[in-house]
């Protein structure tokens, strides 16, 4: 009787996956973007095949080969990415930063507003006549801020015993979120000096006393870090017409915020006219001027 004579073996196949793998990892170097990730991708998915075919499929080598090449590409890359994505992302932060310290300008000078349209003048930089207190302590009821405007004692210095110990409680609004400073210090200053909206800092200025209109005349600075006071005390930024953007620019690129006495905020850039800036910093000098 004739032997039965056994089939033959099957030959274990090479896993397309892990094939593909291999090629995508070596082209990797060519091409990381739309190759060096697929690689690793494909590789895992071929081991994972491999291991389950129970001998039906070999390439393990080349997977692994294509996981190793599509890895090691992406990470020479991935110094590059960073230095490519770097800069928008600190623009987009910059941009964040600025809209914040925008609106607490805005909620500033709507309290400023909301004070005049109470007083019929704006406060006084020194916070007036008897005080010795800043105006942002002046504004508090109009920034919701009525009980600790209750704290204080409005007849002694900003930095008496008692006074000093409420500086901590500083109000959001008049914190800056591009400046690292410590709590209780600000950068949102009044403009003061002479022919300025705000003088010498002992009267609050009226509607009338912007010969030059509202619209043209800047009130409100958000100044450098190294200007900074403490919210209570009654320092401001001081304008000086040699220099008129002394003390402005330094915390945030190509410019300042600024804000006008009729409540508007925006960017003064590096390359607006010095003549202009100038003519906005006085509230009477009569000047012919474009708005930045």
């Amino acid at each position: 009787m004739a032997g039965v004579v056994p089939p033959p073996a099957r030959v274990p196949a090479t896993s397309g996956m892990a094939v593909a793998s291999f090629v995508l990892g070596i082209c990797s170097f060519l091409c990381w973007i739309f190759t060096g990730l697929p690689a690793v991708i494909l590789g895992i998915l071929a081991l994972n095949r491999i291991n389950n075919s129970r001998g039906q499929l070999t390439g393990s080598g080349l997977a692994i080969a294509g996981i190793a090449t599509g890895a090691i590409s992406s990470l020479m890359i991935l110094p590059l990415m960073v230095a490519l994505l770097l800069p928008a992302v600190q623009a987009a932060r910059e941009a964040a930063r600025r809209n914040m310290s925008m609106n607490n300008m805005k909620q500033i000078q709507l309290a400023m507003l909301n004070y005049q349209d109470a007083h019929r003048t704006f406060p006084a930089a020194k916070g007036g006549e008897g005080s010795q207190l800043s105006w942002r302590v002046e504004i508090l009821p109009y920034i919701e801020q009525q009980a600790l405007y209750e704290q204080f004692h409005l007849d002694e210095p900003w930095d008496s015993e008692h006074n000093r110990a409420l500086i901590s409680q500083m109000p959001p609004v008049f914190e800056n979120p591009s400046a690292n400073l410590p709590r209780g210090m600000t950068t949102y200053l009044l403009v003061t000096g002479p022919g300025t909206a705000f003088g010498d800092g002992t009267t609050g200025p009226t509607i009338r006393d912007f010969r030059d209109g509202t619209v043209n005349t800047i009130v409100l600075v958000e100044a450098d870090a190294d200007r900074a006071v403490e919210w209570t005390k009654p320092e401001d930024w001081q304008y000086d017409p040699n220099d008129p953007t002394s003390g402005l620019g330094a915390l945030r690129p190509f410019g300042f915020l600024a804000a006008t006495a009729d409540g508007a905020v925006f960017f003064i850039n590096d390359n607006t006219d010095p003549e202009t800036i100038q003519a906005m910093m006085t509230r009477d000098g009569g000047e012919l001027m474009s708005h930045p």
